[in-house]
């Protein structure tokens, strides 16, 4: 007479198969790299600067990988991403140099989808008989003042026809700090009316810092661990990311990792940044608008002894093309909603090129009108991100080539302001 197995011992046996399937397919998943793992921000491709507070790592190579994007990222040896390009200008060429930010650097898309490259073809295809070259000076987390430094050491090198600096509303924080979530930073302050930079050499924030990383790292213990390398779990957080239900199931189960558990450093409040769009924000937000508006000013100066034409563009902050995310991100502010007016910035960008007879360019109003306009499903922005995804930067560069004709047209640079 046959005996049948225990039950303990059926179910041991079943759960002995399921632990060696899960291990088979972690196995799998780790040789065939997918999905790649979330590296949040692109902090391993950034090294301290004594100028500029921090600058991309020459000759770096790598992914930057997060839930929505998945981008390799190639800097040259001056710490730009993209091709090295002779400081002498070919006889017969137009060079735009751009200068921003993560926009600009552009990691949460490939290198030949970002705006830099797009104007470059579409000035190519405008006007074959020439040739063009769209240099992109972009390192995440710069602000105006870091971009002015940059202008100044390296950008004029290039002998730029034009010069065009993408400014974000987050700059204008920062325009008036000497410290960003990445360290130090420089900073101008205003002396009798003129600018005059503090903090450099910018003091290198990396002494000690493994070791409180490392100390931090050893309290979290075997949950973190498995989310950190893990591959299956990695993958159930890619696959919940557009079911908010699910993923706070999942999260609460502790399968994925909470929104703000991330192995960032600690970064500035949200309340600093988006201040601006405070119908009465802070004291250290109007003098952040008060250092803009000089900053601006001499960089426009700059270009001009440099015999380029200067052009200030405003990214528009995702939140006021796209109203339904404008709620959830500036609730985060914790203040009323009637206190909060999303024309803010825009108005002051406004304001700053009337004051100062700036060229600008402000694109609120076209990347509405073209968010309106796309099909269900098509984005100028990420959901999650709040970067433009390649859609976004096609259109900024279908803008600014708009530009170039018209500053073509018109016939070169302006003659030089008097300053005061």
């Amino acid at each position: 007479m046959n005996r049948r197995p225990p039950v303990l011992a059926l179910i041991g046996a079943a759960v002995a198969s399921v632990l060696f399937s899960v291990l088979l397919l972690e196995i799998a998943l780790h040789v065939v790299g997918y999905p790649r793992t979330k590296t949040s921000h692109q902090r391993f491709y950034v090294e301290h600067d004594p100028q500029r507070g921090w600058r991309n790592v020459p000759n770096a190579d790598g992914w930057f990988s997060t839930d929505e994007y998945d981008v390799h990222l190639q800097y040259n040896a001056r710490g730009i991403r993209g091709p090295e390009i002779p400081y002498d200008k070919p006889a017969g060429t137009y060079r735009v140099v751009i200068l921003g930010d993560s926009f600009i650097e552009g990691y949460s898309v490939n290198r030949e989808d970002r705006v830099a490259e797009q104007l470059e073809k579409l000035l190519s295809e405008q006007d074959p008989s020439r040739k063009y070259q769209v240099i992109a000076l972009g390192t995440a987390g710069y602000s105006t003042d870091q971009e002015l430094i940059w202008l100044e050491s390296e950008g004029i090198k290039y002998q730029p026809d034009l010069v065009v600096t993408m400014f974000y509303m987050n700059d204008v924080w920062f325009n008036g700090q000497s410290k960003y979530w990445r360290g130090e930073k420089p900073a101008f302050v205003l002396d009798d009316g003129e600018l005059k930079l503090t903090n450099v050499p910018v003091p290198d924030p990396n002494a000690g810092k493994k070791d409180k990383k490392k100390d931090k790292e050893s309290g979290r213990g075997l949950k973190h661990w498995i989310r950190a390398n893990s591959k299956i779990v990695a993958l159930i957080s890619l696959s919940l990311e557009n079911s908010p239900g699910l993923r706070g199931a999942a999260t609460s189960l502790g399968l994925v990792a909470p929104r703000d558990d991330e192995d960032d450093d600690n970064g500035p409040r949200v309340s600093d940044e988006l201040s601006v769009f405070q119908k009465s924000p802070p004291a250290d937000t109007q003098r952040g608008w008060t250092m803009t508006e000089a900053i601006l000013d001499e960089m426009d100066a700059v270009a001009q002894q440099a015999g380029a034409d200067f052009v200030a563009f405003h990214i528009p902050f995702k939140g006021v093309v796209y109203p339904a995310d404008w709620g959830p991100i500036l609730a985060k502010l914790g203040i009323p909603q009637d206190q909060l007016d999303p024309n803010a910035v825009k108005q002051h960008f406004d304001a700053i090129c009337k004051a100062r007879d700036l060229d600008c360019i402000e694109p609120t109003a076209e990347y509405v009108r073209v968010a309106q306009t796309l099909k269900d499903g098509q984005r100028l922005y990420y959901v999650q991100d709040n970067h433009w995804n390649p859609g976004g930067h096609a259109l900024a560069a279908r803008i600014l080539a708009k530009k170039v004709e018209e500053l073509s047209k018109r016939g070169g640079t302006r003659p030089l302001a008097p300053r005061g």
